[in-house]
């Protein structure tokens, strides 16, 4: 189909697809081609092929915009200088742990001195400190610790911020100096629970399950373990994983979580006790529960390691025991 511009030039609208990433468009830059005002806009209209998806902002098409529609608009909609950071750019970086919410909106970064408005589908944020953006699969994204924590601040959930921090660290190799160094310079506004949770896991705590033990350790009065370690005999023999590890009474807290990539067997158990560590197992479900018997059960079996000899179990910390994630969907 052609239309004709107010010059008299010809536009063949089937192939204005080409010239826009996603099918995406800018009005302005439609009437620049040669389109008039009028007609961009009555395409818009309800029922007709295209579709206003943002103030100036266009999609070529009638279909619901696509989750990879909506972040283009955005980004169209906060040029020249915007950049998609939260869980949207978490999403481009390769993060599964905190997908977009379906319809929630595409949070923008802009300097501080725009006056760009904000839209039920963009959360515009102003910025003093604009990131150096990335190109991520075609679009301009903050940088994986600036994004994370840009999401983690609208977190109210432990566990939410755990997963987030746990893979960026431990899947994407985020050093946690950066991670630090980014909520050092970036706003105190919502970040006194992603460093309660940092601090966590650098310390190899990576669940809420482990977080829990790690507080009631704290009431037992106990020296403070180390966490998620695997452990080998005096032959170098593979025994297997324990969530917490007292390495000075060869001491083994093991949390049977059902999610843990290695199943809690009795055959195991009797490998450890075999090699002489004290074991104290426990689930999810009596760590909640059962709080106070936990500690007595964990100081008992403390005061036991420490009357008799160490034996001769390694700490293996080059294998640390990875986190385990939700699958979710990636960009479409």
């Amino acid at each position: 189909m052609r239309t004709c511009s107010p010059s008299g030039t010809h536009i063949q609208l089937d192939k204005l697809n080409n010239l826009f990433p996603h099918h995406v468009a800018r009005a302005e830059e439609l009437i620049e081609l040669g389109l008039c005002g009028s007609s961009v806009y009555r395409r818009c209209q309800p029922g007709g092929p295209w579709q206003r998806v943002l103030p100036g902002v266009l999609v070529l098409g009638s279909s619901p915009p696509t989750l990879v529609q909506r972040m283009q608009a955005a980004l169209r909609y906060a040029e020249p200088d915007g950049v998609l950071t939260g869980r949207h750019a978490l999403l481009l970086h390769g993060m599964r742990s905190a997908p977009p919410m379906p319809d929630s909106p595409v949070h923008v970064l802009v300097p501080k001195g725009r006056s760009l408005q904000g839209h039920p589908e963009v959360r515009v944020e102003r910025t003093t400190r604009m990131p150096k953006p990335l190109m991520r699969k075609g679009f301009l994204v903050a940088p994986l610790e600036r994004a994370l924590l840009d999401a983690a601040r609208h977190f109210r959930v432990a566990e939410q911020v755990r997963r987030l921090i746990t893979e960026a660290i431990w899947d994407h190799g985020l050093p946690p100096e950066l991670i630090k160094a980014e909520l050092t310079a970036g706003s105190g506004r919502g970040s006194a629970l992603p460093r309660r949770v940092l601090a966590e896991v650098t310390n190899g705590i990576r669940t809420d399950v482990e977080a829990l033990a790690a507080t009631l350790i704290g009431t037992a009065r106990l020296p403070r373990p180390k966490w998620n370690m695997q452990l080998d005999d005096a032959e170098d023999a593979y025994l297997g994983p324990v969530s917490a590890w007292w390495d000075d009474v060869a001491l083994a807290l093991d949390i049977d979580m059902a999610e843990h990539p290695f199943e809690r067997t009795a055959d195991r158990h009797s490998a450890l006790t075999a090699a002489g560590v004290v074991v104290v197992h426990t689930s999810p479900q009596r760590l909640r529960d059962f709080p106070g018997q936990f500690v007595q059960r964990l100081k008992q079996a403390h005061d036991r390691a420490t009357k008799r000899d160490r034996p001769p179990v390694t700490a293996n910390m080059r294998h640390p025991v990875a986190p385990q994630h939700p699958r979710s969907c990636g960009a479409r």
